[in-house]
């Protein structure tokens, strides 16, 4: 939850709030460990049944906010007041309870979370109000019934400065970190922009500029086929046709990712705009089902969320499906993600011998292009099919993505 003014990335959002919702738990375990521990320790308090019922709403306050604490902490973040309203049951319990040992320990955790949750206004006018009410319970005592000295008492309040900023270095640590994390966070994207748009060029190269050369020297020999072999001509024709059919499909992939942003979304979120935008494009139901907190490193998340796109494309183009299912899970200490389509499943015998190599020579590298780019992140690539039973494109990955070496030659583009 960034503070007022501050618009931070997702990324980094995420990760700061998770830390602040592990600190409040803690620090409300503790209020919790408090009050449990005073009550079992104070016979004066058990005796009391007026202090005994203030330090059971206290603890029960604690629990239920344990229990909600997601929700809580939002609404801390929204409105200070709830906090200020917690700083008065801190005051109850001074004034039942006294206002030296664990039941002032137990009002400092509320000048740690105002440190936490905000900034330095907020919290000064928390610890003022914490300051005012301390003084309050200690003239309503009376300073002899302590049994502390007179100094000591006077100088407890500033514990709640010391809590508070205790709880702002926290924040600020939090802050830092989650910064620290961004900025290595987009070393990495720029690093593997730089590593794409060499492999793109390639592509470009050893595919797309090969099919379009290839067109245009068949087209330079057209004309002398029309006048020799009205026949050759319209055979040559076809192939020219065929051949920009696959030239127009390389340029829109290259574009495509060219253009490319969901893959600095978590893995979920991406595959989910992945399918949503194809869905509506390609007119099938298309449903994501990931894994809680699934997801890789940026570098082998790219290359799967590619896989997952041509695989859908494989489906719009050529599967006949009327839904499309895409599964993300962990295994083996990996990643596995599965697209399955209820189609009319692929021709031959997909993952037998020189199936890939039949592939390219056919000059269709989808399937090709998605082995290549498993293998690169460290992970591999499956197909099962079966005619009329539809088609699952199932893709292992290491935790950790690792590149492997060159794809062979035979396989076409790397």
């Amino acid at each position: 939850m960034p503070r007022s003014g501050d618009p931070s990335p997702r990324t980094l959002r995420r990760s700061v709030e998770t830390r602040i919702g592990t600190t409040f738990v803690l620090l409300m375990q503790l209020r919790v460990l408090i009050v449990g521990a005073t009550v079992l320790a104070d016979d004066r308090v058990r005796a009391d049944p007026w202090a005994l019922g203030v330090l059971a709403v206290a603890a029960l306050v604690s629990g239920v906010v344990l229990a909600g604490w997601e929700r809580v902490v939002l609404r801390l973040f929204e409105q200070p007041a709830l906090l200020a309203f917690d700083v008065l049951i801190g005051y109850a319990v001074l004034r039942v309870g006294g206002i030296f040992g664990p039941y002032f320990l137990l009002t400092v955790v509320a000048a740690g979370l105002a440190g936490l949750l905000y900034r330095w206004q907020a919290t000064t006018l928390l610890c003022l109000q914490q300051t005012v009410l301390y003084y309050t319970a200690l003239y309503q005592s009376g300073p002899g019934k302590t049994g502390a000295a007179m100094p000591l008492l006077v100088a407890l309040p500033a514990f709640y400065a010391i809590g508070a900023l205790v709880g702002a270095v926290l924040r600020r640590l939090f802050d830092e970190h989650a910064a620290a994390e961004e900025a290595r966070w987009r070393m990495e994207a720029h690093a593997m922009a730089a590593e794409e748009r060499t492999r793109l060029a390639r592509e470009m190269h050893d595919s797309l500029t090969a099919t379009l050369a290839g067109i245009a020297l068949s087209a330079t020999g057209l004309p002398a086929w029309v006048r020799r072999s009205p026949e050759r001509a319209e055979t040559e024709a076809r192939r020219i046709a065929t051949a920009a059919q696959v030239a127009t499909r390389e340029a829109r992939s290259l574009i495509a990712e060219l253009r490319d942003d969901t893959v600095r979304l978590p893995l979920g979120e991406a595959l989910a705009e992945l399918a949503a935008e194809w869905e509506s494009v390609a007119g099938i139901p298309a449903r994501v089902d990931a894994e809680e907190g699934a997801d890789l490193p940026l570098r082998a998340r790219h290359e799967l969320v590619t896989i997952v796109r041509e695989a859908l494309e494989n489906v719009r183009r050529h599967a006949h499906a009327s839904r499309v299912e895409i599964a993300v899970t962990s295994a083996d200490g990996g990643l596995e993600a599965r697209v399955r389509d209820d189609g009319r499943g692929l021709p031959g015998r997909p993952g037998g011998d020189g199936w890939l190599d039949a592939l390219a020579r056919e000059g269709r590298y989808g399937l090709v292009g998605m082995h290549e780019r498993a293998r690169r992140a460290g992970g591999r690539l499956a197909v099962v099919s079966t005619p009329g039973g539809g088609t699952t494109i199932m893709v292992r990955m290491p935790a950790e993505g690792t590149a492997d070496e060159p794809a062979p030659a035979a396989l076409g583009r790397q």
